[in-house]
Order: C-alpha cells, then structure tokens, then sequence
C-alpha cells in the first residue's frame, strides 16, 4: 500500500513540474504603431484592431483597487494575423483595395514587454464609378426617381461601403413606404476598374407588387377596453381604404397613438399573411389601461439652468369626452439647487425676503388630443399659475397656452413644427428695490420648428439637432387699443432664440464623442422699452446646462437698467435681450453605464447685441461624470471660472479651489 501512495505521488510530482515548466510567459503589450496610415489616424486604427494596448501606469491602479478601467494587456501572437486582416477590410471597405499591412514584432525579454509596429501601404483609393440600380424599371416615374436620387453618388467621392450601405437602405425605406410591402435589397455587386481606380456597382431589388390597405383591424384588451369606440382607433389609425402601405406612416401613427394615453401597450402593423391581390389589411392591437390615474412623484429636473428637487402630484382622465382627449391635473414644487441649501435654517428664517429657500410652485389644468381637425395635429390647451423664488426677485405667473404640433417625416428637412398662442400676466415683484411690483400682461404668436438626425436621444454619437423659436408678443392687444382710440401702455417685442447643437463620432466603438453647441437668442422691443418685457422673457446664462462655473442665472448683463420708464436704479436682476452661448465636450463612455467629459463653455448675456464685447464673456472649463441609466444619464460636473468677466481675470490670478462650481443635471448638458 505504501509502495502504490508513493508512485501515485512521485507522478503527481512529475506532472506538476513538467505543467509548470511548459507555462508561458506572459508579455505585456506596451506599444502598438502604424506607419505610412496617412488617410487615417493611429486612433481611429488603434479601434478597427483586435489587439490592444496596456494603458498607462494610472490607469491599471484604478483598476487594481476599483475594477474600473482596464488592467495590463499582454501580447497573443495569434491576433497579429486577425489585425491584419482587420486593418485591410477596414481599408477595402473605404475604397483603398490596392491597400498591403504587414507587421514587426519587437520583444524585450528584460522588460518582459513587446511592441508591435503595423506598416500600411494605402496606395491610391478608388472613386465611385457608375451605379445601375437593378429590379426597378416597372416602377412608377416618381419613385424610380426618388430611388436613384437616394443611391446615385458623386463621382468624385472615394468609395465609402458606409456611405453605400445608408444610401442603399434610404431606397429601401422609400419602397416601404410607397406600397412595396414586400420589397427586398437583394444584393451589390463591385466591378473593380484598377486601370481609372474606379469602384463600379450594380444594386440589386426585388420590389414585389404595390399594396393598397384595404381595413383597420382592432385588436383591444385590458381594463379600459369597452369604453373606448373601434371608431375612434380606426381614425387615430390615419389609414383610410384606398391608401398605399407605408411604414414611415405605420410608425408616426403608432407613436400618435401611444401618445393619446390610452394604452399600456400598442403596436399597427400590416397582416401580410393575409394579403389578397394587391391589398392588405392593418392590424391594430393593444393593451388598454385605467381611464382614471392619481399619481404622487418625486420631481428631478434642470429648469432655470438649475438642479431641482422636489415633490408633485398628478391627476389624469384619459378620453375625457371621448376623441381621445386627455385632461391632466398637477402640481408641484422643486427646490433650487437643493445641495447649496442649509436645512437647519429653512424653517427659522422662511419668509418672502429669506433666501435661503430658492425654486417653484406650479400648478397647471392641461387638456390634449391626438388627432385635431381630421388631420395629424397634436392639439394641446394648457392653464398654469407659477411662482418662481429668485435671489433678487420673485416672479408670478399666470397663463394661458394653445400649441399646434404637426407631424412630419423624420427624413425631411424640417423634421418638426410647432405653433403656439399664449395670453400670460407676470407679477414680478423685486427684493433689491423694496418691494416694487411690476405687473405685464403679454399675448403672444410663436414658431417652433427644426431638425433632428441625431442616433440616439440618451447618448448621441452623429447628427445634430437644429432648433429655431420665433416668438412675437402683444400686436394683437395693442391693435384693439388702437381701433378704439386709446394709448397702449405696455409693449410690443419680438424674441428669437436659435439653438444647433453636433456630435461626432471619433471612435468605431462609438464611446468617444465630441459635442458642440452654439445657442443664441435675442429680444428686440419695437414699441416700449427694456422694461416693458417680462422677466421670464429676458436671457440668463450660468447653470448646469449653460455656463457651468457660474450658478444657475447668475450671469446678467451689467449697468443699471430701467425699472420703470424713467426711472434708473439697483443692480440689474433682470436677463439681458442677447445671449450667445457655445460649449464644446469630449465625452467617453466605458464599462457601459459610467462616463467622463471634458467641457469649455463660453457666453454671457447683454442689453442688446451692440453692448457685446469679447472681454465680457465668462469662459469655464470643467470635468463631468456620469452614470447612464435606461431613462437618462445623472451628471455631475465640476465648472472652474477659467475667465471671469466681472473683474477681468483668469483662474491663473485666483485660488482654483475657491473658484469652482459643482452642478448637478439629468441628461446631458446638451
């Protein structure tokens, strides 16, 4: 017995030292290059690559010590060869064919580290050649052309796969919605020319015949399902008999009608298992909830540029009258830049002149309906009362609000509108002039419309969005004054506001993103004067979606404006008439949910553009977190004064610890 445990332990022996003997060492890879990359940076190559570089000395003890970040990355032979193969399909796929990548691998057994050089010969790129579409030519004169205006290229432009692949599924979209329900992309074709380096193509569809609906369908369940009419979800629908399938359709009509309320779940979709001949039906299917909903919540939000806590309630009756309607009551209450408050003292010192609780109350009764007037219009009425504590004022606000939203096709031009008629009165009483009271009446027309090709609303990564709102205030009040032969005595401006705001991506990854805003407004009085405006109608700047080294609204143009006609007095508590803002990030997002950006925001506000100087605008810089959650990113951004236009000086000439601002915001800045 002894004898067979002594054998059984001399091979255990054995196998462990020759396992440990065939062990291979592991080499860290400390550097990756490329040479003769001249269309593309090392950057954008360093992602296109399986293998992947050790990160610097602080990064690997953040790792070790919080699992964030990346350890040491070590050198496997075996992805040399697949990074090859990567960087020549990334090249091929942007026109470079005649493209060659080799590679050297230099090892340092001392170090026990390796560096990898990648050598790339791009040669010359090919262009665009001719496109023939494929599988179209039955097609009706209109379509055919809005096919090859989606597809069709300029020559002169290098081939980019990318830039086929979008153009392709454009004319694949447009098929869809003109009838082709059954519409396929088939395949491309690529004759390469070496001669004239051109990339010739053949795009290849099958389009099928034309569908026409032929009925909507109903499919309805859940609590409220037997008080809401068939009727009335075939007109919300938007499809009559006769009219051609169309998906873009299919999809604005599925969020219309979501957005009435009445479901827990929706979907419209055509049947296409039961086609016959060349119609379709729709099929409207959904889960519908409780007509009646009492609701407490717990309030987060960046109004007046600010973080805000507070506490609301909300009462909804869905199909109020029928149609669709929807009547909402709510109110609520948010306080300012809650982390800056001092609880201890709320309740000691609470009054009209206390400051040390700032932010709202609001109250509103508002009623919407889906479809207004037979047509896609979101129709919404809206009545409010808000009081608004400020440092230097506080500000009540009654109004009323109609708003027109029209639907339109996300791949035009102007991708949204709205119009809007307001009649508001605005008590605005100031602290710093003891307590004078200030009373506007305002009726109002205005315009918002845009367009937006962003990718996504929570992390944008391409695109832009591009805002305009055009506001004109009391033309109609001061008309009626005039027909009847009296003075009017407030006054009559105009306010612009212009909002553009771009992403790019840097990374193929899609983590690494560059952001740039610009955003400028102006008010312009052309009967009265500065103080006939209402001071929620004037320009702030400082908070957490503006200037972010200065607090919420504490950057207003300087002097001493007019209170009342006549009368010059007080530091000015009121916004300024121009505003000019731009703010540019990097933003980097990693392990997922958690991110870091770099900003510099730049702007002030004035009394009119013709007061704007350079040496008055407040320059901050910063670092922001964030945490990205299924609903919004939550930030935290730190905003250092880099130049404060109030004394002139740089954060060079000041203690930086004592010269920054923490704010706090849901969703990113812009």
């Amino acid at each position: 017995m002894k004898n067979k445990l002594y054998i059984i332990l001399s091979i255990l022996l054995f196998l462990s030292i020759n396992i440990n003997a065939q062990k291979v060492e592991k080499y860290e890879l400390k550097s990756i290059n490329f040479e003769g990359n001249e269309e593309y940076s090392s950057s954008v190559l360093d992602y296109v690559i399986y293998s992947q570089e050790s990160p610097m000395w602080f990064w690997k003890f953040i790792h070790s010590i919080t699992g964030f970040s990346r350890g040491a990355s070590y050198f496997d032979s075996t992805n040399v060869q697949k990074d090859i193969d990567a960087l020549k399909g990334y090249y091929f796929s942007n026109g470079f064919f005649k493209v060659n990548v080799t590679s050297k691998t230099e090892i340092d057994t001392s170090s026990k580290s390796v560096n990898l050089t990648y050598y790339i010969n791009e040669n010359q790129p090919s262009h665009y050649g001719y496109i023939k579409i494929i599988g179209i030519n039955n097609l009706a004169p209109d379509i055919k052309s809005s096919i090859r205006n989606d597809i069709i290229v300029d020559s002169t432009k290098i081939y980019s796969q990318g830039l086929l692949s979008n153009n392709i599924d454009r004319a694949f979209s447009t098929l869809l919605n003109t009838g082709y329900m059954f519409a396929s992309f088939d395949s491309t074709l690529i004759y390469l020319d070496t001669l004239k380096n051109k990339a010739n193509i053949n795009v290849y569809f099958t389009t099928g015949k034309r569908y026409t609906i032929d009925s909507v369908l109903i499919e309805k369940s859940g609590v409220g399902a037997d008080v809401v009419e068939n009727k009335l979800l075939k007109k919300i629908s938007g499809f009559k008999p006769g009219d051609y399938y169309d998906l873009e359709k299919i999809r604005l009509n599925q969020i219309r009608l979501f957005r009435t309320g009445l479901f827990n779940t929706v979907s419209l979709s055509g049947v296409k298992k039961d086609t016959s001949g060349n119609h379709v039906p729709l099929i409207l299917q959904g889960n519908i909830g409780l007509m009646n909903e009492l609701s407490p919540e717990i309030i987060i939000n960046n109004q007046q540029n600010a973080f805000n806590l507070g506490l609301g309630a909300t009462y909804i009756r869905r199909n109020f009258f029928g149609e669709a309607r929807k009547m909402t009551i709510s109110t609520s209450f948010g306080i300012q830049d809650i982390f800056q408050v001092d609880f201890r003292e709320i309740f000691k010192k609470f009054s009209f002149r206390d400051t040390t609780f700032l932010g709202y109350v609001d109250a509103r009764v508002k009623f919407e309906q889906p479809y207004l007037f037979g047509k896609n219009i979101f129709g919404t009425w809206e009545n409010y009362a808000t009081i608004n504590k400020q440092k230097a004022y506080n500000n009540t606000i009654y109004g009323t609000k109609l708003n027109f939203e029209f639907e339109l096709p996300r791949y035009t031009l102007i991708n949204f509108l709205s119009i809007f008629y307001r009649i508001e009165q605005s008590n605005e009483i100031y602290r710093t002039y003891n307590d004078s009271l200030s009373i506007k009446t305002i009726s109002s027309v205005g315009v918002n419309f845009g367009s937006t090709t962003i990718d996504s609303l929570l992390f944008p990564t391409k695109g832009y969005n591009l805002s305009f709102q055009l506001e004109e205030a009391n033309s109609i009040p001061y008309l009626v004054t005039k027909i009847r032969g009296n003075k009017y005595g407030g006054a009559l401006f105009y306010k612009i506001l212009i909002t553009n705001s771009m992403y790019f991506n840097l990374s193929h990854k899609r983590n690494s993103i560059l952001a740039f805003k610009v955003k400028t407004g102006y008010v312009q009085p052309f009967v009265g004067d500065y103080s006939g405006i209402p001071i929620n109608k004037t320009f702030y700047a400082g908070g957490s979606n503006s200037i972010r080294g200065w607090r919420a609204n504490e950057l207003v143009p300087k002097g001493t404006p007019i209170l009342r006609a006549g009368i010059r007095r007080g530091p000015n508590v009121k916004g300024g008439t121009f505003l000019l803002e731009t703010s540019l990030e990097y933003r980097y997002r990693f392990l997922n949910n958690y991110g870091i950006v770099f900003f510099t925001d730049v702007g002030n506000t004035w009394l009119g553009y013709k007061q704007f100087r350079w040496d008055d605008t407040a320059v901050a810089v910063g670092i922001g977190f964030r945490y990205y959650t299924l609903i919004a990113p939550f930030r935290i951004d730190l905003g250092f004064k880099f130049y404060d236009p109030n004394d002139r000086r740089f954060i060079f000439d000041k203690k930086v610890w004592s010269n920054f601002v923490i704010q706090f915001g849901i969703g990113e800045a812009f």
